[in-house]
C-alpha cells in the first residue's frame, strides 16, 4: 500500500490512473511532490512529450494548414495569428517563436503542427508512461518507435504507388497522358499518418548552430562569425518599412496607390525573404536589420550577399564604440537613403504616364493613335510641359510644377471621362497606364507625404537611434 493524498492506495491502481493522463499533465504531477516524482520516474522523453503537447495548446498558437500541392500556407506568413505562434525545440526543451526556426522546420511534412484527428494530434492526448524500469521502458519506447516507422512506410508507399493504381483503374489512350493530382482522399491519409511524426527531432536555429550543422562552408548565408538563417517571406510596400517598421505611422490602406513597376507579382508590395543573424557580441538572434547591412539578402542577381566581419548589433555597436552620434548618424543615413528612393520612384510613377498621353494625341511614332483628332485638347494639356529630350520621353519636373502638374491631370481626366467615346477610352486606358490614370492624385499625395518624413528625419539625427533603442523592433 502506497500512502497518497493521506489515504493508502494500491500502487497498481495509481499506475492505471497515471497510465491516462496527457503528457502535460504527467510531468506536472511529478512536480507536485518528492513522492510522486519519485512514482513516476520522468525521463527525457515524457519532457520530450509534454513539450509537443504544449505547442499544440491554443495559447502557443495556430495550427496552420499546409497545402503541399498548391503550396498555399493558411493563415499566410503576414497574419496577426503567427505573432504569437510558438514552436517546440527538442534540443533546448523550449517553447521557441516561430522566428527561430526556418522554413523547413516548420513547413516539412514531418516537421509541422499536426492538425485535429491526425495520428499525431492523437498521440499528445495520452502519455505513453508505463511502470517499469528505465532500460526495459526505453526498449519499450523503441519497439513502438519501429512498429510507427512501419506503418509510416506503408503510408509513404501507398502514397507513391498512387500514380501507378490510377493507371490501372483508368487507362490512358497514350503513353505521356498527364497523371492527376491525389485525390482528396489520399491528401487526407499523408495528414493522417505523416505529418508531424518527426517533431522531435526538430530543432531551432541556436540548436543547429551549436551542434555544428552550419561548421561546413556555404551552409549557411551569413558569416563565419554571424551565422545566419533564413526566415519566413512576407510583402513590403516599401523597403524602408522592411527595415525599420513602425518608424512611421503608415498611410490609410485607401490612401496608397497600387505598385505596377514590371518583375512585382502583385501591385501592393515586395515579396523579400527575412533572414535572422546571430550576433558574436551578445550572442542573441536578431532580424537582419539590426545589423545596418541595408544591401543583405536583397532581391535581384547575386543575391543574398554575404555579411562581412565583425558584424555587431546595434546595441552591441553602441557599447563597443560608446558613441551614439556615429550610430544615429549610420542608422539616419540608411533610414533617409531609403526614404528619398521610395520618394525617387513615386515621382516616377507621377511622371509615367505623360508621355504615353503625348503618343495618343500625335502620331510620332504612333501610326494610329487614338486622340489624333483631339489635337486641340492636347495641345491644352501638355503645351508648356519641358521634355527631357526632343523624342518627348520623359518630362522634367520640380516640387513647384506639381501643383500645375495636377491641373493638367484634372482637365486629361474630364476629356476621358466625359468628352470620347466608350470605345476610345477602352483603347487608351490600357495596362500600366489605366493604374497611373486611376492612382495618380494617390502618387501625388504619397510624394508630398515622403517629403514630410524626409523633413522630419533631417530634422534630429537621433530621431531613428531612439526609436531603435525603445522599440527594439529587430530582437526575436
Amino acid at each position: 500500500m502506497a500512502p497518497f493524498l493521506d489515504i493508502h492506495v494500491p500502487p497498481e491502481i495509481l499506475q492505471h490512473i497515471v497510465r491516462h493522463l496527457d503528457p502535460i499533465s504527467l510531468i506536472a504531477l511529478s512536480q507536485t511532490s518528492r513522492v510522486w516524482r519519485a512514482f513516476i520516474n520522468p525521463i527525457h522523453h515524457d519532457y520530450a512529450q509534454r513539450l509537443l503537447a504544449l505547442e499544440l495548446l491554443p495559447e502557443h498558437g495556430i495550427v496552420p494548414r499546409f497545402d503541399e500541392r498548391s503550396q498555399k500556407l493558411t493563415p499566410s506568413w503576414g497574419s496577426s495569428e503567427w505573432e504569437s505562434n510558438k514552436y517546440a525545440c527538442c534540443g533546448c526543451m523550449k517553447l521557441r517563436t516561430h522566428m527561430m526556426f526556418d522554413n523547413h522546420a516548420i513547413l516539412r511534412r514531418l516537421f509541422r503542427k499536426p492538425p485535429p484527428g491526425s495520428v499525431e494530434a492523437s498521440n499528445a492526448t495520452t502519455t505513453d508512461w508505463e511502470p517499469l524500469e528505465l532500460s526495459a521502458r526505453w526498449r519499450h519506447i523503441q519497439d513502438r518507435a519501429a512498429q510507427a516507422k512501419e506503418e509510416l512506410e506503408k503510408c509513404r508507399v501507398r502514397v507513391a504507388d498512387w500514380p501507378r493504381e490510377y493507371a490501372m483503374l483508368n487507362p490512358v489512350p497514350h503513353p505521356f497522358a498527364r497523371v492527376p493530382q491525389y485525390h482528396d482522399d489520399i491528401n487526407h491519409e499523408i495528414e493522417a499518418h505523416l505529418v508531424g511524426t518527426s517533431r522531435h527531432k526538430r530543432r531551432c536555429v541556436e540548436c543547429q548552430r551549436r551542434r555544428g550543422n552550419w561548421s561546413r562552408p556555404n551552409s549557411h548565408p551569413g558569416s563565419k562569425e554571424a551565422p545566419a538563417a533564413k526566415s519566413r517571406q512576407l510583402k513590403f510596400p516599401s523597403m524602408w518599412e522592411r527595415h525599420f517598421p513602425g518608424l512611421v505611422e503608415r498611410l490609410p490602406p485607401e490612401s496608397v496607390p497600387r505598385i505596377w513597376r514590371a518583375l512585382r507579382e502583385s501591385t501592393d508590395g515586395i515579396q523579400l525573404s527575412l533572414y535572422v543573424l546571430c550576433c558574436p557580441s551578445c550572442d542573441t538572434w536578431q532580424e537582419h536589420s539590426a545589423f545596418r547591412e541595408w544591401s543583405l539578402y536583397q532581391f535581384g542577381f547575386g543575391s543574398p550577399k554575404r555579411p562581412k566581419d565583425p558584424l555587431l548589433c546595434n546595441r552591441c555597436h553602441l557599447a563597443a564604440h560608446q558613441d551614439p552620434d556615429l550610430l544615429a548618424q549610420e542608422l539616419t543615413m540608411g533610414a533617409l537613403e531609403m526614404f528619398r528612393d521610395d520618394r525617387d520612384d513615386t515621382l516616377h510613377q507621377l511622371k509615367f504616364g505623360w508621355p504615353l498621353i503625348h503618343r495618343d494625341f500625335n502620331d510620332s511614332g504612333n501610326p494610329n493613335p487614338p486622340l489624333a483628332k483631339f489635337k486641340a485638347v492636347g495641345a491644352e494639356i501638355l503645351s508648356g510641359l519641358r521634355w527631357t529630350s526632343s523624342t518627348k520621353q520623359d518630362i522634367i519636373i520640380e516640387d513647384s510644377d506639381l501643383p500645375d502638374l495636377g491641373r493638367r491631370f484634372q482637365r486629361y481626366r474630364e476629356f476621358i471621362d466625359h468628352e470620347v467615346d466608350s470605345e476610345t477610352r477602352w483603347r487608351v486606358l490600357q495596362s500600366w497606364f489605366k493604374l497611373w490614370f486611376e492612382d495618380y492624385d494617390l502618387y501625388e499625395k504619397r510624394y508630398h507625404w515622403l517629403n514630410k518624413q524626409i523633413a522630419w528625419l533631417e530634422s534630429d539625427v537621433k530621431i531613428v537611434l531612439n526609436y531603435v533603442l525603445k522599440r527594439d523592433p529587430y530582437r526575436i
